[in-house]
């Protein structure tokens, strides 16, 4: 038996015509046989043509890889077959991608890194086996179709990162350029939009991860244990200090105001007095401000507000 898996992705307008209901399905289950051998063999891949709904996903759980398709997605958007490739490969990167992977679990590859893959290898490997001919170079720079170099996989790629462009955000295109430089790697959440079209770009012309989100960092790599038995608990603790790190920031506490450890796996309060709370992600705290949430014991450190998702 096969199955697919669950994460949102957003995408842009389409200049190409809208795709049919076949060329839909076909795309999809392209990229999926390309990968076979890769991804898990429990799997089940949901393509749902009729559905409305606005999103692709992918989620990992008990062994099976779940990936579900909504046609309003390309319908809504009028995306190409060539952007709902990317789309794909954005998808199956979240299972296959590699590093960096959402912190600390890496159950899956994080956001910015499954784009990188999408353009830098899947897109690639997809082109290869499917026709190249119905494409156009409108409205993309003249510099950057000749730093193609007459690839037709380069060009192709172009084509379709710009139809893709609208699901990032409303002014996110192939032609720009964000000048943004994230102070930590951005394992978690979604890169802004232009920084995500600055990504595929970068995979297609096969150059380093964009600082808008990579930062260069070292943790280490390990399987995700599906198995893991998580110590949480619900605090609330004043703030002492707060170091930043290459994934967000590191805050120690007085001893908590409210510490509350779950049922089943209840988490010390002496744990947070120890080692201090890690936050992934933007960090918005200060010494002498309050930090509440859902403290998290995960391979002998302390995380702040880990998402069910990433378990």
């Amino acid at each position: 038996m096969k199955t697919l898996i669950l994460m949102l992705l957003i995408l842009p307008l389409s200049i190409q015509a809208q795709i049919s209901q076949g060329e839909f399905a076909q795309t999809i289950n392209k990229l999926i046989e390309i990968y076979d051998k890769d991804l898990p063999t429990q799997r089940i891949v949901d393509i749902n043509w009729e559905s409305e709904t606005e999103n692709a996903s992918v989620s990992y759980k008990n062994g099976k890889a779940q990936f579900s398709f909504h046609g309003g997605f390309v319908r809504n958007l009028n995306l190409s077959t060539d952007a709902l490739a990317l789309v794909t490969c954005h998808e199956i990167g979240h299972l296959i991608g590699g590093y960096p992977k959402v912190m600390p679990t890496q159950k899956y590859t994080s956001e910015g890194q499954s784009d990188y893959f999408a353009t830098r290898t899947c897109l690639k490997k997809y082109f290869v086996e499917t026709d190249d001919s119905n494409y156009s170079l409108s409205h993309i720079k003249q510099e950057l179709i000749e730093k193609c170099d007459n690839n037709r996989f380069c060009l192709r790629g172009l084509a379709a990162i710009r139809d893709a462009s609208v699901i990032y955000s409303e002014n996110a295109h192939i032609n720009h350029k964000t000048a943004h430089i994230s102070p930590y790697t951005i394992f978690n959440d979604y890169p802004k939009g232009q920084c995500r079209v600055d990504t595929l770009r970068a995979g297609l012309f096969n150059e380093k991860r964009p600082s808008c989100w990579f930062k260069d960092f070292q943790s280490d790599r390990y399987e995700y244990d599906e198995e893991y038995i998580y110590e949480e608990a619900q605090a609330v603790a004043d703030i002492t200090e707060v170091t930043m790190t290459s994934f967000g920031c590191h805050v120690r506490t007085a001893y908590p105001n409210v510490w509350m450890g779950s049922y089943f796996n209840p988490l010390s309060e002496s744990e947070l007095m120890m080692k201090g709370v890690n936050v992934v992600g933007a960090c918005p705290y200060k010494k002498g401000q309050v930090i509440s949430g859902s403290m998290t014991l995960f391979r002998g450190s302390l995380y702040l507000n880990l998402r069910n998702t990433d378990k």
